[in-house]
């Protein structure tokens, strides 16, 4: 059993360590509620660009353009969206995990884990990407830091032009939906090839999770048509598939953003929630260790009295 000095020496690391982690809490908090305003003020974007990509790819058959024609599934390309730190409970386990669930997939259908290749976003990804048979096609830790559509735009346009000189016949993202300071759950989006269900898909999803874009206008005449219906109305200049030329870069860009902005959210999230365990973890380790440390200690006095009592005794007898 530890001494009185060797529990008070605990008990001072345990509070010195408790000081830390609430101040670590505090931090991701500030941290967690300005990329979850950033994720807010993104997805009404990102909800219409999907819509306007999918009137637009009514214009024209799937198989009229690369991007939209499906392949045969030899080669995968996995995008992987870690943290650049730890700390944060078990955000990059679960990433991984779906990582592994993936190719668990793809194996089943076929593809063998060594045609799986992975781009990692965040450092995290880059140590625990190892554990899988796949290589790192590349790497963009800095993407994280400071979230810019110029950054994105390399890893985007690496995505499409792997997948258009047929290096990979499929290409998915998986990240962290950012739900709730306690809910965050890991997604896997298809990028590539695009198809019409696909984005029907993706657009009912976010229907279902967040607020819808446009409410229905009140006709204020009979004859008056439905404002979302003029806006479902779409005169295509030039042409359909130089508009596509042109929009499906920028859509690829835009799911990118979008999901590095949600899993900055969610890691903070997850931060600031495992800094808070952590904190309530060390106020009980002190309470415990401050009880073992007054019941020794009370012990220890009672032993002094009854051997002054019993000295006492000795001697007046």
């Amino acid at each position: 059993m530890p001494s009185t000095k060797e529990l008070k020496q605990r008990i001072k690391g345990i509070k010195s360590t408790s000081k830390i982690t609430r101040a670590m809490e505090m931090i991701s908090a500030v941290k967690m509620r300005k990329a979850v305003a950033q994720v807010v003020a993104i997805r009404p974007y990102a909800q219409s660009a999907l819509q306007v990509l999918a009137k637009v790819s009514q214009a024209m058959k799937d198989e009229d353009y690369t991007l939209f024609r499906a392949r045969e599934v030899k080669r995968v390309l996995l995008v992987v969206i870690t943290a650049n730190r730890g700390l944060c409970g078990s955000f990059n386990t679960q990433i991984i995990r779906q990582v592994k669930q993936e190719v668990a997939r793809f194996g089943e259908r076929g593809v063998k884990p060594e045609y799986i290749d992975f781009v990692s976003i965040g450092k995290k990804g880059d140590q625990l990407l190892r554990q899988c048979q796949g290589v790192i096609k590349a790497s963009f830790p800095d993407a994280l830091t400071q979230v810019r559509a110029a950054g994105v735009r390399p890893i985007a346009r690496l995505v499409r032009e792997e997948y258009e000189s047929g290096c990979y016949d499929k290409v998915m993202l998986i990240y962290t939906d950012y739900v709730s300071p306690m809910v965050q759950k890991t997604n896997v989006r298809r990028l590539l090839p695009l198809s019409q269900g696909a984005l029907q898909d993706e657009i009912g999803e976010m229907e279902d999770t967040h607020e819808p874009v446009y409410a229905p206008a009140k006709q204020s005449h009979p004859r008056q048509p439905d404002v979302l219906e003029l806006r479902k109305q779409y005169q295509i200049e030039p042409t359909p598939e130089m508009v596509l030329e042109m929009l499906i870069p920028r859509l690829i860009e835009m799911q990118i953003h979008h999901a590095i902005l949600e899993s900055n959210a969610s890691q903070e999230a997850a931060r600031m929630m495992a800094m808070r365990n952590a904190t309530d973890a060390a106020k009980d380790m002190v309470a415990d260790f401050t009880l073992s440390y007054n019941q020794l200690r009370q012990a220890k006095v009672t032993q002094e009295i009854a051997e002054l009592s019993a000295g006492m005794a000795a001697v007046n007898g």
